[in-house]
């Protein structure tokens, strides 16, 4: 409990005020980008998905950039990375309405990351290292508890069944791997959590960052509107983001958040209403 009350004081913090001018850019530019996508898929619905793909890689696109943004403060030479990452999310997005397979390459889009963050310093103080194994192992049994309490609610309590195809579950799940939850990670629990964690203590940037990430998936039109849903995502999803920020601050790294995440959602994927 000391560790969670603690001032954050890594030797490579360096206080810097987030740049909310590129910030703002990047926000707009995505969410006309999302506008645009959406009214394809309305005027154009025979386009097979087409504009259902832009406004998803739109959303993740801007997410990871503004992340990009926060955790070096916009730097000279931010816009080469930040557009090399937002074109890898629209085309893994826009590659996964083509065929039943095609979401498989969200996969790309965390090698694209590693290798923008490679040697940058401002990156290791966000967490984006490594962790020993206990700590990997700790996420993955989190976010798996965390999924198996989900899938007896909704099948005992609604009436959910377990049930996904192949082609369908690895599609998802690649889209966890390389947008929904990397997406979350870095912007909420990388960048924004380190960023408010620096200026106050654990509980704040916490519970902050884990509303601000729950926010985002209720906005997500891929979330059922039925209100156990919705309900639902407030419940487990926040307690995902608060046990992905505990993980954060006892390890120092991204990695055993991620898995939580995506142990978690790998569970969700096989429920059908």
């Amino acid at each position: 409990m000391l560790l969670l009350s603690a001032r954050f004081e890594p030797a490579e913090g360096v206080r810097r005020r987030p740049p909310l001018s590129p910030c703002f850019q990047v926000a707009i530019a995505a969410v006309w980008m999302a506008a645009l996508g959406l009214a394809v898929e309305v005027l154009r619905p025979n386009w097979a998905g087409v504009g259902h793909g832009l406004a998803t890689g739109a959303v993740h696109a801007g997410l990871i950039a503004i992340g990009w943004l926060v955790a070096t403060a916009a730097t000279p030479g931010w816009r080469g990375p930040v557009l090399r990452l937002a074109a890898g999310a629209l085309l893994a997005a826009m590659a996964g309405r083509v065929t039943a397979w095609g979401p498989l390459a969200f996969l790309l889009v965390p090698a694209v990351l590693i290798r923008e963050t490679r040697g940058l310093p401002s990156m290791r103080a966000i967490g984006l290292n490594g962790a020993r194994p206990i700590q990997l192992v700790t996420g993955l049994a989190a976010g798996g508890s965390l999924g198996l309490h989900l899938l007896l609610t909704a099948s005992l309590t609604f009436g959910y069944r377990v049930h996904a195809s192949a082609a369908a579950y690895a599609g998802a799940v690649a889209y966890d791997v390389g947008a929904n939850v990397l997406s979350a990670e870095w912007l909420f629990r990388g960048a924004l959590f380190t960023a408010c964690w620096r200026r106050s203590s654990f509980w704040p940037a916490a519970l902050g960052t884990t509303s601000l990430s729950v926010v985002r998936y209720l906005l997500d039109p891929a979330l059922p509107p039925a209100a156990e849903a919705r309900a639902g995502a407030i419940f487990y999803l926040g307690l995902v983001g608060l046990v992905a920020c505990a993980l954060r601050a006892w390890s120092g790294s991204l990695l055993p958040g991620y898995l939580t995440g995506l142990a978690f959602f790998a569970a969700y994927r096989t429920l059908t209403p």
